[in-house]
């Protein structure tokens, strides 16, 4: 088994096999790579970028949970946790809208102003979730065209690993993470300057 020092060297299918065997270090050296583009997914689906911070965790506990109770055969990522993502966005989302509207049920005289409040939320999720991909293609633009490529590459919708898109520009796997450090760092700060822009005015 690699030392803890080696795990960040592994390539991802071995990865995958350590932790589908349920070691430890595999899992964190997954998290590492992926949480981002998970993080991304649940901004991209409506959620604030505090409780998507939190909900990252929650996409990982499930899929290892998975993996101890033997639910768990293949591990592709990020294509599962992105899923997972998404299922967890979704959740979230029919939470918050159900909390809504048993308060608006609960008072039977505002029944109607609360039917609107529960609209109006849901189009405020849906501009949030526009603003967030507004500043992450803003970001994007602002960046080189190899950037551009290495991000799309490993977070589009026919993502690659990060070793594919590395071989695919001629980079080092080192130099394609610092791309992506650099430019998730980008649009994190991005999305909570306009959201705390948002918030103050």
């Amino acid at each position: 088994m690699p030392g803890r020092a080696s795990w960040s060297t592994i390539a991802e299918s071995d990865l995958a096999a350590f932790a589908l065997a349920g070691t430890t270090e595999a899992w964190d050296e997954l998290v590492r790579r992926h949480s981002r583009s998970v993080w991304l997914t649940l901004l991209a689906h409506g959620v604030r970028a505090d409780t998507a911070e939190d909900l990252v965790q929650e996409v990982w506990m499930r899929l290892i949970q998975q993996q101890r109770a033997g639910r768990l055969p293949v591990l592709q990522l990020p294509g599962l946790a992105i899923a997972q993502a998404r299922w967890v966005a979704y959740e979230t989302q029919r939470t918050s809208h159900r909390r809504e509207m048993l308060a608006a049920s609960s008072l039977p005289w505002e029944r109607g102003a609360g039917s609107e409040a529960i609209r109006e939320a849901n189009c405020e999720d849906r501009v949030l979730a526009r603003d967030r991909l507004e500043e992450v293609a803003r970001v994007l633009e602002t960046c080189s065209p190899r950037a551009q490529r290495v991000f799309l590459a490993v977070y589009g919708a026919h993502w690659r690993s990060q070793e594919e898109v590395a071989r695919a520009e001629g980079l080092s796997l080192q130099r394609v993470r610092q791309i992506l450090s650099e430019l998730r760092g980008k649009m994190k700060e991005a999305i909570a300057a306009r959201e705390g822009r948002d918030w103050n005015t």
